[in-house]
């Protein structure tokens, strides 16, 4: 049998999951074994961590070799389960953020379906609304992500595919050589440019040059993607050599109407000089 159904009360969608926490091997088996993803999730889930971690992937690798219909990932996701017995917990805080970030109608029933025994160690209320535990947060994501474990931080492809801002804000805190590479990576990958630019803007205020121009590349993937900018990332590229990236990008696909009017200055500027070059060509 390649599903396993496990005792889960419905199912976590991979893609919350994979910007909600960084898991391990045993864990992504657990999450299939017990039900709280398909096997398709599972092995997604198994190949996203393996692209985050490259040659360090170790198990991931087998997970995400196999076809989502075949016997053996049962198998296998039970081995690695069976050797982990806290491997569960993981599962428990991303069913109730995963409730909490529904609907409140929708969010009531998921909670309702947990279950006391699970919900109440991992949830917090916030002026009587739930809200997962933020202690389950700081183990899974930023715990991990401060130690270095979410991403393989000696290699530039794996950090090009970086999707949780987390990881790139502890690689800050760390000083690590590549955190310029992760930004890129972050603005190429996550779908949400709020969670993207304040990224970028500390990579845009730092005093070493490399860092500072891939911040205007990525903030150039950020204006082509999604069409936007905010004030902070402006103010920091004024400081910036004008014509580099950001400038042509944020011109060409964010509304000029937010654009302020050094950006508007340069570019009506580099216009006129285009056009009285091609009269005079004329």
């Amino acid at each position: 049998m390649s599903e396993e159904t496990g005792g889960a009360p419905f199912r976590v969608p991979a893609e919350f999951v994979r910007y909600a926490v960084a898991l391990e091997p045993a864990e992504v088996a657990c999450g299939y074994v017990s039900g709280w993803v398909s096997a398709k999730d599972a092995v997604r889930l198994a190949f996203l961590r393996r692209c985050d971690l490259r040659e360090l992937a170790g198990e991931f690798d087998g997970i995400a070799a196999l076809d989502p219909s075949a016997p053996e990932l049962g198998v296998l996701c039970r081995r690695l389960a069976d050797g982990c017995a806290d491997a569960g917990r993981v599962w428990a805080h991303l069913a109730v953020s995963w409730a909490c970030s529904r609907p409140d109608g929708q969010r009531d029933r998921l909670l309702g379906r947990l279950g006391a025994g699970v919900v109440r160690p991992v949830l917090d209320f916030d002026g009587g609304v739930p809200r997962p535990s933020a202690a389950g947060r700081a183990e899974f994501l930023v715990g991990r992500a401060a130690s270095g474990r979410g991403m393989n931080w000696r290699s530039g492809s794996a950090l090009l595919g970086t999707d949780r801002p987390e990881e790139v804000d502890a690689a800050f805190d760390r000083g690590e050589d590549l955190v310029g590479v992760a930004v890129i990576g972050l603005a190429l990958q996550h779908p949400d440019a709020e969670a993207v630019l304040p990224r970028v803007a500390r990579a845009l205020g730092s005093a070493d040059e490399g860092l500072r121009h891939q911040a205007r590349v990525a903030l150039a993937h950020v204006a082509r993607l999604h069409g936007t900018v905010d004030r902070r990332c402006l103010e920091l590229l004024r400081s910036h050599p004008r014509g580099n990236e950001a400038d042509d990008d944020l011109w060409a696909y964010v509304p000029h109407r937010l654009l302020p009017w050094w950006l508007w200055r340069h570019h009506l500027r580099e216009r006129l000089a285009w056009h009285l070059r091609e009269r005079w060509r004329g």
